[in-house]
């Protein structure tokens, strides 16, 4: 059904981080716990009209750590994970320099979700590329379902910054996010 493209898919979202972890912190202080719980709550509203039966780890301020997150993703077997990150840098890092969408898998079952997902945005959103990366972090262990975790951007990048924190800029990255989410089970699904 071109109008539901996701009936019958289960995604589970995983803004991670909140209460007392605040993950990577923008120029202004800004922490990523916030933006991505955002753009992860956009997502869902993105996912549901084409029919998907979201799942989130967390709808506000609440602390989950990543083990029991990916507890969550072996307990509750969805069709696929994905992980909402924004990415940071070491003390010496470029932040000048440095920019751009990347993703992460493990099981060979995410490595095409992963590569098609960054490959959608980045063309899509007309973003730099980060690259996409085999890693064994915890929310991309699971292997129940395809497990990716996406870095959307740096949160130290001046001009990457200002995209990553502004409303219209998160709607345009949800709802291609979403779309291409939509594609890549379509074209996965016999």
């Amino acid at each position: 059904d071109n109008n539901l493209p996701l009936a019958g898919t289960t995604i589970l979202v995983d803004p991670g981080h909140g209460g007392d972890e605040l993950g990577a912190r923008g120029p202004d202080g800004t922490p990523e716990k916030t933006v991505k719980l955002d753009v992860s709550l956009l997502l869902q509203q993105a996912l549901e009209p084409r029919g998907a039966t979201v799942i989130m780890t967390r709808t506000d301020d609440s602390a989950s750590g990543p083990n029991a997150r990916a507890d969550q993703i072996n307990a509750d077997e969805p069709t696929l994970a994905l992980s909402i990150h924004y990415n940071a840098l070491p003390d010496n890092g470029d932040a000048l320099n440095t920019a751009g969408i990347g993703a992460f898998w493990y099981h060979a079952q995410a490595h095409d979700l992963a590569q098609f997902l960054h490959d959608y945005l980045v063309t899509e959103l007309d973003r730099p590329s980060y690259g996409v990366y085999w890693n064994n972090l915890a929310l991309t262990r699971p292997h129940v379902a395809p497990a990716v975790l996406m870095e959307l951007g740096f949160m130290i990048n001046p001009e990457e910054f200002e995209w990553i924190v502004d409303p219209e800029a998160q709607q345009q990255l949800a709802e291609t996010l979403a779309e291409g989410v939509a594609q890549w089970v379509q074209r996965t699904t016999p």
